[in-house]
């Protein structure tokens, strides 16, 4: 029986290989993730230095445990192709608590999952995660183990998602696309709406070859403007021609965001603005 031994060693080892070895080689279920940065919610002041840490700790946990072909970050190209099967990462960070001696510190994230090619909420959740004190590196830990521990949420909640059962965004949640569009926070509602004033390039009747760009803001509610045109309000899924365009996010009591882009037909790019306040005396 002694002679037996090693065989059975090898057998059991095999054996315990054998689930890893099938978990190792799972298809992948999602084609592209796209990390967008994540924003301040009212009353949180987390630096950009914290922001960008956040989101490449984010996005390294996501590729290490293989969530997707490929992991991008926000404003990549993605071909329309691969866009129903690819997700959009966003959120807020809600809260912080600093670590003490025998106490971690804590982050509560808010975190929300769309599909990338109608943008339509897969899922959204408030993540706890937490960090030590690490003296002078804290804002570089902190973003570290946050990131990743947000990233195993993320993961997670992943496990059971299946895209092709989610159900396509309300026809509302594009302004462009429909025949009205909601006024900007703030202002008085008008009497009577009428389709919003599309520039050349941006148009309701979407082209074979046209690009979808998905546009929100932190706040949401900020009016955009494509070319010199005004196309609805953040959040908006627009469809444009393939070309060089001229993006402005603007909502009252913040500065302007603007970016030129140049899309290609058939892309997928999703871009997410956090609009600076501007003090009382600016114009």
């Amino acid at each position: 029986m002694k002679h037996f031994a090693p065989f059975f060693v090898l057998l059991a080892a095999f054996f315990a290989a054998a689930p890893l070895a099938a978990v190792t080689n799972a298809p992948l279920r999602f084609n592209t993730v796209v990390v967008n940065h994540f924003t301040n919610a009212s009353g949180m002041a987390q630096s950009q230095d914290f922001i960008n840490y956040f989101s490449d700790d984010l996005s390294e946990g996501l590729e290490r445990d293989k969530v997707a072909a490929q992991v991008v970050d926000q404003g990549t190209n993605v071909p329309d192709a691969v866009a129903a099967n690819s997700l959009v990462i966003e959120g807020r960070f809600l809260s912080h608590e600093d670590a003490a001696l025998l106490k971690p510190g804590k982050l509560i994230v808010e975190i929300s999952i769309y599909r990338l090619s109608d943008h339509a909420l897969v899922k959204t959740w408030a993540a706890t995660t937490h960090f030590p004190l690490k003296g002078d590196q804290k804002v570089r830990a902190y973003a570290y183990y946050t990131g990743f521990a947000a990233a195993e949420t993320i993961v997670d909640a992943l496990k059971t998602v299946d895209l092709s059962s989610i159900p396509p965004a309300a026809a509302g949640s594009n302004p462009a696309a429909s025949g009205t569009a909601p006024a900007p926070p703030g202002s008085s509602p008008a009497p009577s709406v009428t389709a919003p004033a599309l520039s050349p390039n941006a148009t309701p009747a979407v082209p074979d070859n046209a690009a979808s760009v998905q546009l929100s803001s932190n706040p949401a509610g900020a009016e955009i403007t494509i070319d010199g045109g005004y196309v609805g309000n953040t959040p908006s899924l627009i469809k444009l021609k393939p070309g060089a365009h001229s993006i402005t996010m603007t909502l009252p009591g913040y500065a302007p965001w603007v970016r030129s882009i140049e899309t290609a037909a058939g892309e997928s790019r999703n871009f997410a603005a956090t609009l600076d306040k501007t003090s009382p005396s600016s114009p």
